[in-house]
Formats: C-alpha cells, sequence, structure tokens
C-alpha cells in the first residue's frame, strides 16, 4: 500500500496491525540496496507478537526520491522518513526500530534525534562506525558514473552474461556463507533492469561519510539497543558493529551485542526465525512502549 506522507511524497509501504491494544509496534528499515520484500521471512513471525510495518525508503523498491541530489539520501533525511511514516501511522507514542544493514543506521540517527520517539532499536547487521570496504568503493569520485553505466548494462540483453557476473560477484559476500541461487540471480537482475536508478541510490547513501556520522550519534542514544551480527559476515565486519555497541554503552545507554554462529549478512533471510526469537526476548525485557 501507499502511505502518504506529510511532505506529500508516498512511500511503498507493507502495514500488519493486529487487533487490540497493548502489542509493540515495530518499524522495520531494509538494508542497501533492498526493500520492504527483504523482511518477508521476518514480518510473520513477528506479527505473532507485535504490529509491524515495513516500508520502501526513497530510492529503493516502489519509493521515489525527493529529488536526484545526494542529500534526500543522508542518514538525517531518512531518519526523518522514519518519523514521518510513523506519524502517517498515528503513531504518537514511542515506537520500536528494527533496521538491517543500512537500515540500522538509519535507526541509530532515528533514535538519537528523537528520543523521545523510539522506544528500542534492533540493529542487525548493522552499518556501523567506520566505512567497511565496500562502502568506501561506493563513495569514491565517479561511483556514480559507473552506477548509471551498470544500470544501462543491466537493461542491454546482449550484455547479460557480464551483468550476472559482476552481480554474482557482489551478491557472494551479501549472501556468505550461503551460496547464490540462480533464481535469487534473475529476481535481483529483473528488480535492477526495473529500476536502473537504484544503482545511483546505492551510491548516494554512501556519501556525506555516514558511518563516522554514526560512531559521533551513538554515545546520545539512551533507548534499549540489541545489535545482533552474524559471525561469517563478510560485508559489514564485526568490528563495526562492536564499534556502535562500545560508543553506547560509554555514552552510558544499555546496549546488548549478540553473535549468531555460521550466519552472515543476510540474518532477516536465512535466520529469521532465531532472529525474531531474540528481538521478542529482548523486547519483553524493555519498558512498555
Amino acid at each position: 500500500m501507499k502511505l502518504k506522507l506529510r511532505t506529500r511524497s508516498e512511500v511503498e509501504a507493507l502495514v500488519h496491525l493486529g487487533e487490540g491494544r497493548g502489542r509493540p509496534r515495530c518499524l522495520l528499515l531494509h538494508g542497501n540496496p533492498g526493500s520492504l520484500r527483504n523482511w518477508e521471512h521476518v514480518v510473520p513471525q513477528l506479527f505473532a507478537a507485535a504490529d509491524v510495518v515495513a516500508f520502501d525508503m526513497p530510492g529503493f523498491g516502489g519509493s521515489p526520491r525527493a529529488h536526484s541530489g545526494h542529500t534526500c539520501l543522508s542518514l538525517e533525511s531518512l531518519a526523518e522518513h522514519v518519523i514521518d511514516v510513523a506519524d502517517a501511522l498515528s503513531w504518537q507514542g514511542p515506537f520500536y526500530v528494527v533496521g538491517h544493514s543500512h537500515g540500522g543506521g538509519v535507526a541509530q540517527v532515528a533514535a538519537a534525534k528523537h528520543p523521545e520517539r523510539i522506544a528500542g532499536l534492533v540493529l542487525i547487521g548493522t552499518l556501523g562506525g567506520t566505512a567497511h570496504p565496500s562502502y568506501r568503493l561506493l563513495s569514491l569520485p565517479g561511483a556514480e558514473t559507473i552506477a548509471r553505466l551498470a544500470g544501462a548494462m543491466i537493461r542491454t540483453r546482449r550484455l547479460r552474461p557480464i551483468s550476472e557476473g559482476v552481480l554474482r560477484r557482489v551478491l557472494r559476500d551479501i549472501c556468505y556463507p550461503e551460496p547464490v541461487s540462480s533464481e535469487r540471480l534473475d529476481r535481483e537482475l529483473h528488480a535492477l533492469a526495473l529500476r536502473p536508478a537504484t544503482l545511483v541510490s546505492m551510491v548516494h547513501v554512501t556519501l556525506g561519510r555516514p558511518c563516522e556520522q554514526l560512531l559521533e550519534s551513538a554515545s546520545s542514544i539512551r533507548c534499549p539497543t540489541l545489535i545482533i551480527h552474524g559471525a561469517e559476515d563478510a560485508l559489514v565486519p564485526m568490528a563495526c558493529a562492536r564499534s556502535i555497541h562500545d560508543r553506547i554503552a560509554a555514552g552510558g545507554g544499555c546496549s546488548h551485542f549478540e553473535v549468531i554462529p555460521s550466519a552472515g549478512h543476510m540474518l532477516i533471510e536465512y535466520q529469521a526465525t532465531q532472529l525474531v526469537e531474540m528481538i521478542l526476548r529482548h523486547m519483553s525485557t524493555w519498558p512498555v512502549a
């Protein structure tokens, strides 16, 4: 469904609201690249105990960007979208934010800027502090030009074998230690062919030194925070997430760090059941939102 925001923009959203009061409210934020569809294994299980809403962030999935400049995809701008989506849902009281990868960074900034609105954070395979190798590459000069060329290449049928090879290598780290299936590769290629501008959005969210911003803001987070990382994450080193945990704790906040053995970056896909169990277990000990 489409949610209309106070800014008159729209976002594509998946809304699952239960009957009765007292259920926790969870807003789910996908990574880079990604969409609300990444949560398809988590939503049904989490909905058994909480109201759940996932949405496509601007420039990804079915949500348009406000403008072509990279500032509309900064952590600060995306964090404001979190609050706008909650307002569109009439969530006036505090709610929980569950962020995966880059979505974890957005969740962190939302909590730092709007402490009265965020009841708790769950950061899964979170972006973390200090830029990891893929973000350093995406923020290099010329990366946007390469992204535009790659988008055109993906839509050119005779160049499909090259596109497949490049995307398979990218997905290898994202999915590791799980193999990249042919179905997964075809699905991702089809999505990028439909919206090649997603590749430019991938570059734009890395600009402005977001990882360094996260380190600076972490010490001001006061809501309960759960950080979950895969022991075999080949995309975002565990040290990046640890740095956020340490900064929150050093600033007087409450942060718990959990590691899932033999798991990689896509915990929300391959370890969904274990993940939801961990989230609900920790949320049950947090103050009622």
